[in-house]
């Protein structure tokens, strides 16, 4: 088979080199338990202490903060349960949240929580004034992702965090499409949480990372939870977060440069829309990894499995949600009807993009190839 042009990065990424041969290296000797008193486990100790202290430098600042899990998934719904755990209250939502915050908060509200959404201003961002007038003393926790998985759309997290300062309440932000990819900002230290994905950037499937600020209480959701403080049980994958924490080193070394580069390849698919067609978001600041189109005339799956015969990868949306609505939730918060969101198609940009990938992309665009 001849190998397809990957327009899919917002779903994975392919593993990058070193991260690879970091894994390789480690998973031959610091293959120990962390929680082992003996040498062979105090080597894989070290190892993780020292991968803590990289991501509290660079998220926080305080490495006693940072937890790893099996992925982003599971970060972000421990990480809402551990704030919430105990309390009762309210929980105010973005609507535009990731497949596996919209499933918490689901199960929390037939558990007796009451969710309410941030209304949106009409390019897609949370709208500032109207969730001002949202905030009372029942609000327990605010949830807000910082770059949306289909959209690109960018949210406005550092004012967020004002507002969430006010009423002391804590702020958790899914980060997985922004880190490595979008500059990060100061406002990384004062979240309550903070969610990557190490398969996002160039590292292994199956290791989240997360920090959550040690100046706010959180609870066990097990009990008996030895490690990681009590985050998350089971034996921790120093391997895999040895490599994570390599891949995002270098993507960190790497992020303006690439920011730069994508933002090119972004606006020329843009420019290169037939008039009919729709970017989602366009209205909003996004990152210009990620381009979400409306207007093929067609079931967004009709319109991927098209390209994928013409030698093209992309999606229809968030890979957590394949079956399940995929882009659906999204793109009604936004306002658009579901026959629209059916018709929803996403191209996603990383590291290896070349633009002779897009050239080809776009000349396809240009000639609106439908079923």
């Amino acid at each position: 088979m001849e190998k397809l042009n990957y327009f899919d990065y917002a779903a994975t990424s392919p593993m990058r080199d070193e991260a690879l041969e970091i894994y390789m290296e480690f998973a031959k000797k610091h293959f120990g338990n962390t929680q082992s008193l003996h040498d062979v486990g105090t080597q894989a100790a070290q190892v993780l202490e020292a991968c803590r202290q990289f991501w509290g430098h660079q998220l926080g600042g305080d490495p006693s903060g940072v937890f790893f899990t099996g992925n982003a998934s599971e970060a972000n719904q421990l990480a809402i349960r551990g704030f919430v755990k105990g309390k009762k209250g309210k929980i105010l939502a973005c609507p535009l949240e990731h497949a596996s915050v919209l499933t918490v908060l689901g199960e929390l509200q037939t558990e007796g929580y009451a969710i309410e959404w941030m209304p949106l201003t009409s390019s897609g961002e949370v709208d500032l004034l109207a969730v001002e007038q949202q905030v009372d003393a029942a609000c327990i926790l605010m949830i807000c992702q910082w770059v949306n998985s289909e959209t690109g759309i960018i949210q406005p997290i550092n004012q967020l965090l004002k507002l969430a300062a006010t009423h002391n309440i804590p702020l958790h932000c899914d980060a997985v499409q922004g880190f490595g990819k979008c500059a990060l900002e100061n406002w990384t230290s004062k979240v309550a949480s903070f969610v990557v994905s190490g398969h996002k950037f160039g590292g292994p499937k199956g290791c989240g990372v997360i920090w959550m600020n040690p100046s706010l209480h959180w609870q066990s959701l097990y009990a008996g939870t030895t490690h990681q403080q009590g985050f998350r049980a089971g034996t921790l994958d120093v391997p895999a977060i040895a490599a994570t924490t390599r891949a995002a080193e270098l993507a960190l070394q790497e992020q303006q440069q690439l920011f730069q580069a994508v933002k090119k390849m972004h606006d020329l698919v843009q420019k290169s829309l037939p008039t009919e067609m729709e970017v989602v978001g366009s209205r909003a600041e996004k990152s210009p990894f990620i381009i979400g189109v409306l207007g093929f005339g067609v079931d967004g799956q009709h319109t991927m499995l098209e390209g994928n015969r013409r030698g093209f990868a992309f999606s229809t949306g968030s890979a957590c949600k394949v079956g399940h609505g995929e882009a659906m939730s999204t793109l009604t918060s936004l306002g658009y009807s579901q026959d629209e969101a059916k018709q929803f198609v996403r191209f996603s940009f990383g590291r290896q993009t070349t633009r002779e990938q897009v050239d080809q992309l776009t000349q396809w665009l240009q000639h609106k190839i439908t079923p």
